[in-house]
């Protein structure tokens, strides 16, 4: 099962649904708020950088004390990226996500595929019709995104959305560290044959009890704060010979990690606090955004 690695990936589905035919609720347990968050500093200036997850549950919220006395400290509010202007948003997904009518999916996609794709529609109580002009990218996102939801981490309870309405209710400016562009390219300007090995990765996860099970583990460790072991289970989850594994770690993750790296500077040399949040998954590893910002001098720390 394809992880949630591009917030864009997630914040585009909702759109595609319609296209294609804000909660800060209150903790109800004492489990820990999950996590990580590092303080980066030079000049008296600091970013602190925190680990999100794009799918989640009410129950995070809201987020560890340390967490929330960050970003009430923080002037402002940087996330992967900022998708409040849906006008622009859904030009992009028309371009990268979606097809110009109901028959050309139907052409693009193996017969094979085709039948296992309709058996994971019945299980989330979805149809043909629902997904007709998604291309096989979006399809594998959605079908993801439906496997989470079914396990009671909805996308609508990511972190990166309480971020937003956070800054929104704060009068807090947010700004995206990427473009959604750039995300969305990622993945849309792969080939169709591309596309429909992604698809067929996701689909022989989600058919397989154990791989479904590993990708779900990874909510308990970002529940957890363990960077060690979301560094070991994506070792495992990327080390086949697939092409969604090599593409992860070579595009989405270490691809993606040097210019975030880049972003974050930014932010402190502009502004004497800010608060940044980016997927857990670019802070696992010594390839990590924290680890770079180390590399150019800065003073990391990690607070929670």
């Amino acid at each position: 099962m394809i992880p949630f690695f591009l917030a864009g990936m997630y914040a585009v589905t909702a759109l595609a649904k319609d296209a294609s035919t804000k909660s800060l609720n209150p903790a109800t347990t004492s489990t820990r708020q999950g996590g990580a968050l590092f303080k980066v500093q030079r000049d008296g200036h600091t970013t602190y950088l925190f680990g999100t997850i794009h799918v989640g549950s009410a129950d995070f919220f809201p987020l560890a004390p340390a967490v929330m006395d960050a970003l009430n400290q923080s002037s402002r509010i940087a996330i992967e990226i900022d998708t409040s202007d849906t006008q622009a948003l859904n030009l992009l997904l028309q371009h990268y996500a979606l097809y110009p009518n109901d028959s050309a999916s139907a052409q693009d996609m193996p017969a094979a595929l085709t039948r296992q794709v309709h058996a994971l529609l019945d299980k989330y109580r979805m149809t043909p019709t629902d997904v007709v002009r998604m291309k096989p990218w979006l399809l594998a996102t959605m079908l993801t995104t439906e496997e989470y939801a079914r396990n009671g981490f909805p996308k609508e309870q990511g972190v990166d959305n309480y971020l937003s309405n956070y800054a929104q209710t704060q009068h807090k400016p947010l700004i995206g560290l990427e473009s959604v562009k750039y995300q969305l390219s990622l993945l849309g300007d792969l080939s169709i044959a591309e596309q429909n090995q992604f698809l067929q990765d996701t689909v022989n996860d989600l058919e397989d009890p154990v791989r479904a099970r590993k990708a779900l583990d990874l909510v308990t460790l970002w529940r957890s704060g363990d960077l060690s072991g979301l560094e070991k289970l994506m070792k495992e989850m990327t080390s086949d010979e697939t092409f969604t594994g090599k593409f992860i770690q070579r595009t989405l993750l270490d691809g993606r990690n040097p210019a975030l790296a880049d972003a974050v500077e930014k932010l402190l040399k502009s502004e004497k606090t800010t608060f940044a949040g980016i997927g857990m998954l670019h802070l696992v590893g010594d390839k990590s955004v924290q680890a770079l910002l180390r590399q150019r001098g800065y003073r990391v720390q990690r607070t929670y």
